[in-house]
């Protein structure tokens, strides 16, 4: 009697957990859809001098897949501040290693505060920053 108990037990539970793994896939695959299209939340690193230590902190940081969740747009921007040491070389090398990465430099500084008074659907900081120096 008791093991009938327990079988009935564990397939409810079976049953319910696999109801709840449907229910958040439909949940995620929908909130998914949004996107950060007009977002105004940016994810932004601001470094200088760290060519120490860049390269570790965003190799472990860049793939996991909880932190792409948190950058609007899937970008992570890093603003060098105008390092003296090889910051930017090493940023420019993982910029090309990682798609989700936006490297900026102080120059565009400007640019990237402004972008929240003029938001631009879809434009990279980057292109915008262009734009406003062409």
């Amino acid at each position: 009697m008791a093991e009938f108990i327990f079988e009935v037990i564990a397939c409810f539970l079976a049953a319910y957990g696999l109801m709840m793994l449907i229910h958040d896939l439909l949940v995620s695959i929908k909130n998914h859809n949004k996107g950060y299209r007009n977002s105004q939340v940016k994810l932004v690193l601001i470094v200088k001098n760290q060519g120490e230590t860049i390269e570790g902190v965003l190799r472990n940081v860049l793939p996991r897949d909880f932190i792409r969740k948190l950058m609007p747009g899937g970008k992570l921007m890093v603003l060098d501040m105008g390092s003296n040491d090889d910051t930017m070389d090493i940023l420019r090398r993982l910029e090309k290693d990682y798609e989700c990465l936006e490297v900026l430099g102080k120059s565009e500084k400007d640019a990237l505060f402004k972008s929240f008074d003029e938001p631009k659907d879809n434009d990279t900081i980057l292109e915008h920053a262009k734009r406003r120096n062409v």
